[in-house]
């Protein structure tokens, strides 16, 4: 089913910011209104028909509500709730002013309940204009929002596509940074996912302009060389590497005791195992397998 529009018209037919005069374009007798002229090259915040999916975001004390439908609409293309779209041509085709009216809960022209705001379509808002619930900020789109135009749930920031970002401009998931392209970036404008550093195309960077994966320093073109055991690994990728179960906890001796032998062998088959390293970082020695494994 195609979304509605609607055009809201101030006292004496005419438009709510230019004062458009639209008493011979509107509907009667049960007959949609006469097409208005054709506007070429309509754009946001330039010539065109405004129309909005969200009447309430428009209306005034005394206004009347058109549904509308529209030609060669222009899009706001922005992040957060979508106010209104500007069209090259529109009609109306009736008035909805007294079906829609009863649905507004409150002073405010909220739609929802226990809003401290203003316009909103959702509930318990404390800013205005969101189309969802709990949000402290405006024109969000979704729910949890502290920020304003975030499209998606549980952002601290502004501008937001995805959810969980604390920052601004983020489409993707759970970065703390601004204007990223990706998720779980905690630096800024990277291209790519979980990047500390910032400016990044590609993953896991530490460092800054860099366009490959995991480097930590700057302005590299390659994927840095992958390190285990003082020596760089070859033919084969990071996320191939699976450590053993006994080494994802924090105290490495005792684990130790308690590791199964395959997982124990499993250890000594890591790329590029060395005793002397692994008995540097977590006190095991060579004999300590030895004696959990019987012979090495």
């Amino acid at each position: 089913m195609a979304e509605k529009y609607y055009k809201v018209l101030g006292g004496k037919a005419k438009s709510l910011c230019k004062l458009f005069d639209y008493t011979p374009y509107l509907p009667a007798d049960g007959s949609p209104g006469a097409w208005l002229p054709r506007i070429d090259g309509a754009k946001m915040r330039s010539e065109g028909y405004y129309v909005s999916k969200h009447w309430n975001m428009w209306y005034s004390e005394g206004a009347r509500i058109y549904e509308a439908e529209c030609e060669d609409a222009d899009p706001a293309g922005r992040c957060g709730v979508e106010d209104q779209i500007c069209c090259g041509r529109i009609r109306l085709l009736k008035d909805v002013t007294e079906e829609l009216l009863p649905l507004l809960k409150d002073g405010r022209f909220n739609l929802g309940e226990s809003n401290t705001g203003e316009r909103n379509l959702g509930s318990f808002n404390t800013g205005d204009r969101n189309d969802g619930s709990r949000n402290t900020g405006r024109l969000n789109c979704g729910d949890f929002n502290t920020g304003d135009a975030n499209t998606g749930i549980d952002n601290v920031g502004d501008g937001n596509r995805g959810s969980g970002n604390v920052g601004s401009r983020n489409i993707g998931h759970s970065n703390t940074g601004d204007g990223n392209v990706g998720s779980y970036n905690s630096g800024h404008f990277n291209s790519g996912n979980s990047n500390s550093g910032s400016f990044n195309t590609g993953n896991r960077n530490s460092g800054k302009w860099n366009v490959g994966n995991y480097n930590s320093g700057y302005f590299n073109t390659s994927d840095a060389p992958f390190m285990m055991f003082n020596k760089p690994v070859e033919n084969i990728s990071p996320r191939e590497i699976v450590l053993p179960k006994w080494l994802n906890r924090p105290d490495a001796k005792s684990s130790f005791e308690s590791a199964s032998e395959d997982d124990l062998r499993k250890t000594l088959e890591l790329p590029n195992f060395d005793y002397a390293v692994f008995e540097e970082i977590t006190g095991i020695s060579k004999s300590d397998f030895a004696r959990r494994l019987g012979s090495l």
